[in-house]
Parts: C-alpha cells; sequence; structure tokens
C-alpha cells in the first residue's frame, strides 16, 4: 500500500492505539454501532463479538484484513471473506485462560457444588476447544472427574455422551454457536434437556447465550426442583430477558473472558498476525507483571483454590453490579454494553505471584495447574 494503512478498531479493545499506531493510523468507533459507510476508505478492521462482519458491511469498502480480538467466530461470515480474499486474523484461545477461572469462580461461589466435585461428583463440560479442554485438564489436575461431550473432536479420556455430560452435577459450556451441520449447537439445551435437570445440579453458560433457549429456562426455573444457574452469555444480547435475572444464581454480562491478561493477549494476538501480513515489525510490549496472592494457612484443595481464585476475582461483585444496573434503569439499550465496556481491571491466577510460609500438598497441586511463582515468607 503506496498511503499510510488506516485501521478503524472497536475502541474496547484494550491497547488497540498503542499496539497498532506502528503499523497504520487507527481511528477508534463503537463496534455495536458501525455501518459499511464508515469503511470506505478503511484497509483493517478490528473488530469483537458485537459487531456482525458480512457482505452488508464489507461489499463496498477496501478491507483487506479483518482482526476479531474474541475466540468465537459465529459474527464473522467467514465464507464471504475468503471469497473477497480478506485475510481472517482470530485471537482464539487468548481468553481461554479467563473463561477457565470464571467458571472456577463459578463454581466456588456455591459451596455446595464446590464440596461435591471434591468429593466425586463430575463435572460435565460441552465442548472441546481453547476453553473447555483447558477447563478439563485443570479440573482433573486438581482431583476432580470431568466428562466431555464435543461430537466434533477427540476429547481423549474425558469423552462421553451428551446426556452422561448433562446429567454431570456441574455442566458447564463452552461449545461454539452454530444452526447448521450434524451437530448445531443452537438451543442445545432446549425444554426437554432443560426438563432432565434438577436442584442437584449447577449449569453454567460461558459460550454463547443462544445455547440455550432462554424463555424455556425461565419456564423450568419457576417449576419445582429446578438447577441452580449461572449465566455469563443471554439470548439476545444485549436484549437480556430481564425475568430470567431474578431467577439465576448468578448474573454476569458476558464477561468470562474479560480478563486484562486475556485481552491484552488478545490485541497481541492481531498486532502480531496484521505485522506479518503487512510485512513489518509488530513491535515491542512489556509484559504485565504477574497478580500477587497470599496464603497465610495450610488448607484443602477446595478452600484453598476459593482462597487464590477470590483474591484475584470477586464473581459476586460482577452479579452485584449486573443486577444494581437494572435497578438504575428503564432502558436496555445501553447498559449491558456500558458494563462491559467499563469493566474493571481484573488479572489472573495464572503465574501469579503467591507469598506464603506453608509448603503443603494441597498448594503443591494448584502451583502446578496454574505455574504459581512461589515466594517463601519467614
Amino acid at each position: 500500500m503506496g498511503r499510510q494503512v488506516k485501521i478503524l478498531a472497536d475502541y474496547n479493545i484494550p491497547k488497540v492505539e498503542a499496539l497498532f499506531n506502528t503499523l497504520g493510523h487507527v481511528e477508534l468507533v463503537d463496534g455495536r454501532k458501525l455501518g459499511a459507510q464508515q469503511l470506505r476508505d478503511v484497509d483493517v478492521l478490528l473488530v469483537r463479538s458485537v459487531t456482525q462482519v458480512d457482505r452488508t458491511l464489507l461489499q463496498d469498502s477496501g478491507v483487506s484484513f479483518v482482526g476479531s480480538a474474541t475466540a468465537g467466530f459465529d459474527h464473522i461470515d467467514i465464507g464471504y471473506l475468503a471469497e473477497r480474499d480478506i485475510t481472517l486474523s482470530l485471537a482464539s484461545g487468548a481468553n481461554a485462560e479467563s473463561v477457565v477461572e470464571y467458571v472456577i469462580a463459578a463454581i466456588c461461589s456455591q459451596p455446595r457444588f464446590l464440596d461435591a466435585i471434591f468429593r466425586g461428583a463430575p463435572v460435565g463440560i460441552v465442548g472441546f476447544g481453547h476453553v473447555g479442554s483447558r477447563l478439563a485438564r485443570v479440573l482433573h489436575a486438581l482431583g476432580v472427574k470431568v466428562k466431555v461431550y464435543d461430537p466434533y473432536v477427540d476429547c481423549g479420556v474425558f469423552g462421553s455422551d451428551l446426556d452422561t455430560v448433562l446429567a454431570c452435577t456441574v455442566v458447564s459450556l463452552h461449545c461454539e454457536l452454530s444452526k447448521q451441520g450434524d451437530f448445531p449447537s443452537w438451543h442445545l439445551l432446549d425444554s426437554t434437556r432443560l426438563q432432565s435437570l434438577h436442584s442437584d445440579q449447577l449449569l453454567i453458560n460461558a459460550a454463547r447465550g443462544g445455547v440455550i433457549d432462554n424463555i424455556a429456562l425461565v419456564e423450568r426455573l419457576h417449576m419445582s426442583n429446578a438447577p441452580v444457574v449461572i449465566l455469563d452469555c443471554w439470548e439476545g444480547e444485549p436484549d437480556v430477558q430481564l425475568d430470567l435475572v431474578p431467577l439465576v444464581a448468578v448474573a454476569t454480562p458476558h464477561i468470562a473472558g474479560y480478563s486484562y491478561d486475556g485481552k491484552i493477549r488478545g490485541s497481541l494476538c492481531l498486532r502480531d498476525d496484521l505485522a506479518r501480513f503487512l510485512g513489518k515489525s509488530g513491535g515491542g510490549y512489556t509484559e504485565l507483571k504477574p497478580a500477587r496472592v497470599v496464603v497465610d494457612a495450610a488448607a484443602s484443595v477446595a478452600a484453598l483454590l476459593k482462597h487464590l481464585i477470590s483474591s484475584v476475582y470477586r464473581i459476586e461483585k460482577d452479579d452485584q453490579a449486573f443486577r444494581y444496573a437494572l435497578t438504575e434503569t428503564n432502558t436496555q439499550l445501553h447498559w449491558f454494553d456500558q458494563l462491559r465496556r467499563d469493566y474493571p481491571v481484573r488479572r489472573e491466577l495464572l503465574g501469579a505471584e503467591v507469598l506464603t510460609a506453608h509448603e503443603d500438598a494441597a498448594l503443591s497441586v494448584i502451583q502446578r495447574c496454574f505455574r504459581l511463582q512461589l515466594i517463601w515468607s519467614d
């Protein structure tokens, strides 16, 4: 390109100006409101999952590179991009650790289920991609029984059928959203499957809202013997079904993958891919300093895990902010996106420094799972 490369980017992509300004001229936009008229002289488009990238958006543009700072790609018409020979970069896996730690925090917020899985009750995982596979291996290393369903992937020793997975004490959803193919995930948990869940089960959705039929979920949660439900993803976002919110144990605004560490990894992934596309150097970036946690006393694996996770992430604060936002607004037009846009810095446990005077089996197990850096104190 003879002229300077023009990069149009969602303003919610962290460090986007600092990371991309050596590769071109960066302009920031609201990804939810992005329209085709804004792309006429744009070369590079950087988005998140709130932007539908398809023929309608791109047909009159000169965009040659699209980057999505998210793990999923159901918001992108991959076939159309291939037809136009537009290069696509996905930050696949960048936020996997963040989602895994969200799920662990969700389980830890429900003591009955935390105790149950460490007494031998199984965790069922739907989807064995970046998130599902990492979650399965972490839980297995912690001594938890794991069963996984994914019809597209060899799940190895964790593999099981869908009915068995949905019968587990904790069920966590991590599949891509699809309406076509041999195994569509749209409304995978429909009225019939929701009826099979009961009050001794915890259901967590940190995948996509449409994996669960939200109308059917409301009906099920009004019935007796209903499961405990934690939702990070909502069908029809940002238009959340308001009568569902009071019925779930924890409600968060699609922020499971929103750790600061994960966001930076995603931005760096797109930056490096774009640099290669342009034949340029990506530039340097100072790595984040690890989070620091203090462990005062020896404990069981379950108790120590809860302490460590809650030291870096308090899921109940996200739940409180979500519910408070509903009391402060008469419209759904902005509040959901505003919670995501103004989300506070949240660190990951992965690689954290742990200040401790105790060396015991429980800490050793968790250290291996999260690559903790132990700092011994007197």
